[in-house]
């Protein structure tokens, strides 16, 4: 066979992330940082979180910006393979088929072929293949579709012992394993909640100490405070920004996309946003934001604090998603190199497969290797079933 070029060469990388986008709070963190001469501790914690906000933010956006460099090569380069692969697959399954429809086959090899085939059909089906879905269906007393219902009824029982408790009414049935284990998260979810809402009630119901009531009062104050002090900057931007009050178009239409981001940045309580926004509208600058600073320090280190707590989960639920939708390993670094090492890799499995299916294919036409190859691709699925996941 001809040797294939990879498209990933050794000192191929993916795009690196544009860092002049990567943080949308720069000006706002320049502007409210405290100088580094005699500054008391709470001013040092209070750069410290506009650090850890402005990190943040860039990670995520650089995290993003990875994962769209990181698809498009996956689509440019993988995408013609895993077509090639289906093809083959195919080729086979349908190959198999015609051969199950001769004689010289023992009644063991029959079965073997049959398996086979289904685990071949069945793939391709959950990819929309309907002529394949019909082939499954020819060799086996339940559909392809049953089949995804029957698996996912026995998943619900396997996870039913293992949360000790019912997914969904007892009679409920799921399409798929993927409806199985959104209706699973969602019910892990919400007995989450009730948790949460018992503890918080047993709480509610004990006497609090002097300390413990005083605290609660300090913690509601500052609440209150840092609420107060974003609603202030919103409606100033608002009273500022609001475009029914503009008569150019022009300046309407520049109006109307800076009052959507002060909109999205006031429910997603992001102060720094919403600050910037100030800046580049010439509502306040760098000296008012340093006044603001020090007058309500308690308040916008509140906000601070809440806003790196939201990045924090936003950026680890951006790397499980990635992880999990490029297939990386669990604990993978989520890096240009990482992810070039990983695409690489990917390849070359998927050309070596494709090289020995195109090998299958011919091979198998003489029966007593085909005989062989039905005990070997046996073989090979019962080790991947008893690999101790």
């Amino acid at each position: 066979m001809p040797k294939q070029h990879e498209r990933f060469s050794d000192d191929a990388d993916l795009a690196q992330p544009d860092s002049k986008a990567a943080s949308a709070h720069k000006l706002a963190v320049s502007a409210l940082q405290f100088g580094a001469a005699a500054i008391s501790p709470a001013q040092k914690r209070f750069n410290q979180l506009l650090k850890q906000s402005e990190t943040l933010a860039r990670k995520i956006e650089d995290t993003r910006q990875l994962a769209d460099a990181h698809r498009q090569i996956a689509a440019q380069t993988l995408a013609p393979l895993v077509k090639e692969h289906s093809a083959l697959l195919r080729q086979m399954a349908l190959w198999i088929d015609a051969r199950l429809q001769r004689k010289g086959l023992s009644t063991k090899q029959k079965h073997m072929a049959i398996d086979i085939l289904s685990q071949m059909a069945a793939a391709l089906a959950d990819n929309g293949d309907q002529a394949m879905a019909d082939l499954f269906d020819k060799y086996n007393d339940i559909s392809e579709e049953d089949d995804e219902k029957e698996a996912a009824s026995n998943m619900k029982m396997f996870m039913e012992d293992l949360l000790g408790e019912s997914i969904g009414d007892d009679d409920a049935e799921y399409e798929s394993i993927e409806d199985l284990m959104r209706a699973a998260t969602a019910r892990m979810h919400a007995k989450m909640a009730e948790e949460v809402a018992a503890r918080e009630h047993k709480q509610g119901t004990r006497k609090k100490s002097a300390t413990q009531r005083k605290a609660e009062a300090a913690a509601t104050a500052q609440a209150d405070d840092a609420n107060g002090a974003l609603r202030t900057i919103y409606r100033q931007l608002v009273s500022a920004l609001h475009p029914d009050r503009e008569q150019d178009p022009k300046e309407q239409l520049r109006k109307t996309a800076l009052m959507k981001e002060a909109n999205t940045a006031y429910e997603k309580r992001d102060l720094l946003a919403l600050l910037q926004l100030q800046l580049r509208a010439e509502l306040t600058d760098s000296t008012q934001l340093v006044n603001m600073a020090k007058e309500k320090m308690t308040a916008l280190t509140t906000l601070l604090k809440d806003r790196v707590k939201v990045l924090t989960q936003e950026l680890y639920a951006l790397e499980r998603q990635m992880i999990v939708e490029l297939d990386l390993p669990m604990f993978s670094t989520l890096s240009p190199g990482a992810l070039r090492r990983h695409l690489k890799e990917t390849e070359q499995e998927m050309r070596a497969d494709i090289a020995v299916m195109q090998h299958d294919l011919i091979a198998v036409q003489d029966d007593a290797f085909f005989k062989r190859w039905l005990r070997q691709q046996q073989q090979a699925t019962a080790e991947v079933l008893d690999f101790p996941f």
